[in-house]
């Protein structure tokens, strides 16, 4: 996507989510939850809170792993501020929790920001630097992909930590550089995930940037594919898939319908991914 489209496809995004957030928090993937990414289960966790908490404790065990003092973390598509809450419960009180969410807060978010050891603020994570003090720590749980500028996004959080400071994603990366299929082309479509790339793509700018990825970890096996609910939105896509004309909310179902063929074809792995910056 080229630089200048970048703004207005932000702004979809925005739009996306101010329309869907409190459809997907209600009538997603893993209904009623109070996080809006997938539910992932290790063996032992048997309960969907524990569930959509795992990408949190991952998050949390990264920071307690940093090699350098933390003080301030940064969740750069914070979405309801279910991970900054998880990890207010769990970090020092001097902390401070920063968030970025792109469009107007929601109810949500606002009651996350009564809390005084966090900050949600509205801003585009590809000005990340400009809208935050330096962090030691910045993650991203399926945020990323949604970037217009990928190159922008981790310029930004090179300007935004210091030397030893880390960055995690947690999102899906294409496991092939090869033309994309239909069912790829689909996903970025419908769900507005441009930067569903290639790990080498992903390198290559955060090396640019002055990060080095350090760890790297396929959490797909821990996803429930092939769920009854999800063969039987497959079976019945013919049926109402035409509605993804006016109607959102089919689109993103037609869209998460294609992201789990591209994870069933190993077209794309949900992956974290761990970049800490160099000295200058």
């Amino acid at each position: 996507m080229t630089a200048d489209k970048a703004p207005h496809h932000t702004n979809r995004v925005a739009r996306y989510y101010e329309q869907n957030t409190s459809s997907f928090l209600l009538l997603g993937s893993d209904g009623g939850s109070s996080a809006i990414h997938i539910a992932l289960w290790p063996e032992g966790v048997n309960t969907v809170e524990d569930a959509m908490n795992v990408a949190h404790d991952l998050i949390y065990k990264a920071i307690q792993d940093t090699p350098i003092p933390i003080t301030r973390v940064a969740d750069l598509g914070c979405g309801v501020g279910s991970a900054l809450l998880y990890l207010r419960n769990r970090l020092s009180t001097d902390t401070q929790l920063e968030g970025l969410t792109i469009g107007t807060l929601n109810k949500h978010q606002i009651h996350t920001t009564n809390d005084s050891q966090i900050r949600i603020q509205s801003g585009d994570f590809h000005k990340a630097a400009s809208l935050l003090p330096q962090c030691e720590f910045a993650f991203a749980i399926e945020a990323f992909a949604h970037a217009a500028a990928p190159d922008q996004f981790f310029q930004q959080v090179g300007q935004l930590l210091p030397p030893g400071g880390r960055l995690v994603i947690i999102d899906d990366i294409c496991t092939t550089e090869k033309p994309p299929s239909k069912h790829l082309n689909r996903y970025r479509s419908n769900w507005l995930t441009p930067s569903v790339l290639p790990l080498s793509t992903l390198d290559k700018y955060a090396t640019k940037a002055g990060l080095v990825r350090t760890e790297t970890k396929n959490l797909t096996p821990w996803i429930h594919l092939g769920r009854p609910r999800d063969v039987l939105l497959r079976w019945s896509l013919p049926l109402w898939s035409w509605t993804a004309r006016w109607w959102n909310y089919a689109k993103s179902m037609q869209g998460g319908d294609a992201r789990q063929r591209c994870l069933e074809n190993n077209e794309t792995e949900f992956t974290m991914l761990i970049y800490e910056k160099q000295d200058a």
